[in-house]
């Protein structure tokens, strides 16, 4: 099984909080804009977040 890199994706954020995601999706101010994000809580895991 080959694992896709996201870390070179525009929709990929890496390490901010869940605070600036928001921040950042309310500017795109589009339904159905996204992003991922690294987890602040599980460590490896991703948060994805919608508008």
């Amino acid at each position: 099984k080959t694992r896709m890199s996201t870390s070179f994706q525009p929709w990929h954020h890496g390490n901010i909080t869940r605070s600036k995601a928001e921040d950042l999706l309310s500017k795109a101010a589009k339904d159905g804009s996204f992003l991922l994000r690294d987890s602040e809580s599980i460590q490896g895991a991703y948060a994805l977040c919608v508008l």
